[in-house]
């Protein structure tokens, strides 16, 4: 009888209803839905923070439409700008019946000379290849009455244009007057994190000032073969290829978390110096 009635006391307080405090005790208690992991309540501040930095740099685009600074009509081959020479351009002349410069190559000096047989140095920077070719032809005379000279450029070196942004191949590109808008878009290779759409030809004065702009429509140029703007550029052009929106808010992350890492780095660099210096190499000779 005494272990019936144990029993049955068992029974009726595994069905006993839960008192006011019992339910308020378990609403506090870590395993409560009302407390989910911590990396769960972390969701939420982060997708809303990256909505909103992707609606910020979706209102920040600009259009710019400087279109008449870069397109011409009819659209010339090569740029209206003549050529001059600076270092470290490389020249070479030929001549018929000056066997001395005929085959002559060299790069011009950063003093802006270049030094040839028989004659010596001749300042050359500044000048057009043709105006060069007349007087070296004029020095020429003194050793040989009928010269003849003619100076062309090997390689060019002195004038570039500037690509920067999401592209492969950043940096400066030679300008030799035939570089246009989509011809040097190819060889820079947009990544997929670029946003074609936006991309900016920018164009300084001589002063460094910013004079003009224009955005261009990379898509529109290679899926309709619109190339209205493919634009001829010029000595000193930049282009810039600026990030989509998402590669933008990828780019502010990273910023947010860049001063994060050092101290990382610096909690984790004891436990490397620890095994390292348990090796062979840190351990006593008569181990």
């Amino acid at each position: 009888m005494n272990l019936m009635h144990t029993h049955n006391l068992k029974m009726n307080e595994m069905h006993k209803p839960a008192s006011a405090s019992d339910a308020f005790s378990s609403l506090l208690t870590p395993h409560s839905s009302l407390f989910p992991p911590k990396p769960t309540m972390l969701k939420q501040p982060i997708l809303l923070l990256a909505a909103l930095i992707l609606a910020m740099l979706a209102g920040c685009q600009t259009t710019y439409t400087d279109f008449e600074a870069f397109v011409r009509d009819p659209q010339p081959l090569v740029t209206s700008t003549e050529y001059r020479l600076a270092p470290p351009d490389v020249i070479r002349i030929t001549s018929k019946r000056v066997r001395e410069l005929h085959g002559h190559v060299e790069t011009i000096r950063p003093d802006g000379r270049i030094t040839l047989p028989l004659i010596g140095a001749v300042m050359v920077t500044g000048k057009t290849p043709e105006e060069a070719s007349i007087e070296i032809q004029n020095l020429a005379v003194d050793f040989y009455e009928d010269a003849d000279v003619s100076l062309r450029v090997e390689v060019f070196r002195s004038k570039k244009i500037f690509v920067f942004g999401e592209v492969r191949i950043v940096g400066a590109y030679p300008y030799d007057g035939t570089n246009t808008v989509l011809r040097t878009l190819a060889i820079a290779q947009p990544t997929r994190l670029a946003d074609p759409c936006n991309i900016q030809v920018m164009r300084p004065n001589r002063n460094g000032e910013m004079i003009k702009r224009m955005t261009i429509d990379l898509n529109e140029m290679v899926q309709r073969g619109d190339t209205t703007l493919d634009a001829v550029l010029e000595e000193g052009d930049i282009l810039y290829v600026p990030p989509n929106p998402l590669a933008s808010v990828g780019l502010a992350f990273q910023q947010l978390l860049l001063p994060l890492q050092p101290a990382a780095a610096t909690i984790q660099a004891p436990t490397d110096i620890a095994t390292h210096s348990a090796q062979k190499p840190y351990t006593s000779g008569g181990e």
